[in-house]
């Protein structure tokens, strides 16, 4: 019977996973925002918090609120919505205008973040009476938490939980944070950020100790509260960490950079579509076709931040992989046949007669100078920076 359960586990956990696109972190209902109204709240009240939870996700917690564009807009919040409905619990459900909520953002002149975000693979164990225990995905929780990223705009997926996985994480680790091993277990997931997490207590006090690697940096802290309170707030700390490495700089479609971007093994429209879709998330004016050949294709974007900012981005669409800059081999330099004097032969004057060895050089014909013809330099286009790219659709 135990071994049976056991079983039951495991496609439990396979059935709820398969929701979960791993090949890419992309946040499908981003732009769909469920809160609940209380009792003792107007219906306009509700919506702009909701409002305000959207702007959240897009421009970071700490977005201004009072003043600007985005205070303008609070005021009339349906202007950005395409839609109201009500959900389970009578709570309200808005879907709002991406393009609305995309030039008000570029006219706050604000970093943002788009649809692709980082994904986090989650490590967690529960601690109770009876020991630790990892967290099943299926757990109330793993779908408390999960609601809570979903709010807050956070690609949280947990591991598979299989026999690789139980062979590289015990419990043990996980409450210690241990990162080389984490971090060594998540390589066989598509993300970037690594979470450990460990739960104690219940109710109201609840309590979440965790640890987040995202690239090169780490945070970790300890929150306290109800389940549902502690869940959040642990997801807007997720959510602030990837808003510091991976918002579009804000600036000026003038004062952006330009780029080309070299991308080969696209074989179908619909890898260029892919493609298209991958670059206009960074939020930048839309791409430029320079040329395609074969499988290859050539874009120019304007991107307002560095290099490693755009590789970054760019990175986040799993279906994109760096690749070194081509070298280009110099051809090989041919000696060409020497005047007629290399050859014993004299060189003729432009009046066609061979100059005598002992002649005098005053008596020579002077060459006739060419008018000097007075044009201004054009400066040289300089060469747009490049990036070189494998698409693996």
């Amino acid at each position: 019977m135990r071994f049976k359960q056991r079983v039951r586990l495991l496609l439990l956990c396979v059935a709820a996973l398969a929701s979960f696109n791993l090949s890419a972190a992309v946040l499908d209902d981003l732009y769909r925002v469920q809160v609940a109204q209380a009792e003792d709240q107007s219906r306009d009240d509700a919506l702009r918090g909701a409002t305000r939870v959207m702007f959240q996700r897009l421009v970071g917690s700490d977005v201004e609120l009072q003043r600007g564009p985005l205070a303008n807009a609070m005021k009339s919040p349906q202007d950005m919505m395409r839609r109201i409905g009500t959900a389970e619990g009578g709570q309200l459900r808005i879907e709002f205008d991406s393009q609305a909520l995309t030039k008000l953002v570029r006219e706050a002149g604000l970093p943002a973040l788009g649809r692709n975000r980082p994904g986090i693979v989650l490590w967690a164990v529960e601690a109770n009476e009876l020991g630790d225990r990892t967290l099943s995905p299926v757990s109330a929780w793993a779908l408390t938490l999960k609601e809570a990223a979903a709010h807050r705009g956070v690609a949280l997926s947990f591991p598979l939980g299989d026999l690789q996985d139980m062979s590289q994480v015990d419990e043990q680790l996980i409450r210690q944070a241990s990162r080389d091993e984490l971090l060594a277990a998540s390589e066989r997931y598509p993300v970037e950020g690594t979470l450990a997490l460990t739960v104690t207590g219940a109710g109201d006090q609840s309590a979440l100790d965790w640890t987040l690697w995202l690239n090169d940096r780490s945070d970790s802290g300890r929150i306290t509260g109800t389940a549902e309170a502690a869940a959040d707030e642990l997801m807007v700390a997720i959510a602030n960490a990837v808003f510091t490495q991976y918002a579009t700089p804000a600036g000026a479609a003038d004062g952006a950079s330009g780029w080309r971007l070299h991308v080969e093994g696209i074989s179908s429209v619909a890898d260029y579509a892919g493609l298209l879709r991958s670059v206009n998330q960074l939020g930048s004016q839309t791409p430029q076709l320079i040329a395609i050949e074969g499988d290859k294709v050539q874009l120019q974007v304007s991107f307002p931040g560095s290099e490693a900012q755009l590789e970054r981005l760019l990175n986040l669409d799993m279906r994109l992989q760096r690749m070194p800059e081509p070298r280009v081999e110099q051809p090989v330099a041919t000696e060409l046949p020497g005047d007629p004097a290399d050859v014993g032969m004299a060189p003729e004057d432009d009046a066609g007669l061979a100059q005598e060895p002992d002649a005098d050089p005053a008596e020579a014909p002077l060459p006739i100078a060419e008018p000097e013809q007075n044009q201004p330099a054009v400066p040289a286009t300089p060469a747009l920076p490049t990036l070189y790219f494998r698409w693996r659709g």
